[in-house]
């Protein structure tokens, strides 16, 4: 790689890094919890800040065109496959999370009350059960499936504006100056950069709760494997914007892990090592990865 590509890989880092990680550090340090709302906004802002280091570097320190960060109309069959493939991947990682031991199926609402039940304050759960016990809502697999519904429609819109502020750094600026790599090594090394990026939250208990060292482990191992698959529909799309609805999509849709009963945290579900798997075999099979390696 040249000396100036390095340079402006690195500058990207430190304006995505330190703001992310100040963000993110000092909001825990403040006292800040997982579940509040301004946990909620402290994450859509970190979110943002690779799409502020991405312009930054390219327009204001480098001085580059912004179409090199693939900011072009996507190609409609990829935007598709963007948005259909995470949700055929959880789906996937979720059916084989049932073979796991004690882990079974949640589609009745005393079991899904109970399960919200670990995750939220008794009087939420109280309130939970008093607005849908008596609506269709509480019949059994409604819930379930309006859970896919929303991830279908959230994802290719509010998650993928959210995930766009990401993907300007990631598939956008980091993807294009780590090209000379190749597919497969520039692949690896932007899933490695973006999960460690995650630091501040997954330290804190964010996706692994009660794993602080081997969260951020599995954290990078998540992103490193689903990075090919990522950045192949977004090469094949000649945009961003797929990026962006693949990762939209993709968060939307490891939240139907809340209907697993008995999970656990580090083996079921899409984030787990079952969901790690899933991706590894998926970018295993998914053969015309190998034809779009050259086309970085």
């Amino acid at each position: 790689m040249q000396v100036a590509r390095i340079r402006k890989v690195f500058v990207f880092l430190t304006l995505a890094y330190g703001m992310a990680w100040t963000l993110g550090f000092g909001f825990f340090a403040s006292g800040g919890k997982l579940g509040s709302g301004a946990f909620t906004a402290m994450t859509v802002l970190c979110m943002f800040t690779p799409a502020i280091a991405a312009l930054v570097t390219q327009k204001l320190i480098w001085k580059e065109p912004l179409c090199d960060l693939g900011l072009k109309t996507p190609r409609i069959q990829w935007l598709a496959m963007a948005w259909l493939l995470p949700v055929l991947l959880v789906i996937v990682a979720l059916t084989l999370s049932l073979a796991a031991p004690g882990v079974s199926l949640i589609t009745g609402f005393d079991g899904l009350i109970a399960k919200l039940g670990e995750m939220l304050p008794p009087q939420d759960v109280a309130k939970v059960r008093t607005q849908l016990e008596h609506t269709i809502l509480a019949k059994p697999g409604v819930l379930l499936l309006l859970s896919l519904a929303q991830v279908l429609i959230a994802g290719p819109t509010i998650n993928a504006v959210a995930a766009l502020g990401e993907e300007l750094g990631w598939r956008g600026l980091l993807l294009h100056e780590l090209s000379p790599l190749g597919f497969w090594r520039s692949s690896l090394v932007i899933g490695f950069f973006w999960g460690l990026w995650h630091l501040p939250v997954i330290v804190n208990g964010y996706n692994y709760p009660g794993h602080p060292v081997a969260g951020p482990i599995m954290m990078i191992l998540l992103t490193m494997l689903v990075s090919p698959l990522m950045g192949y529909v977004r090469l094949r799309a000649e945009s961003v914007f797929a990026a962006a609805v693949f990762h939209g999509t993709f968060n939307a849709a490891a939240t139907l892990m809340v209907f697993l009963k008995g999970e656990n945290v580090l083996v079921t579900g899409i984030t787990g090592a079952i969901g790690m798997v899933t991706l590894l075999l998926a970018t295993v099979s998914y053969g015309c990865i190998w034809d779009g390696a050259g086309s970085l």
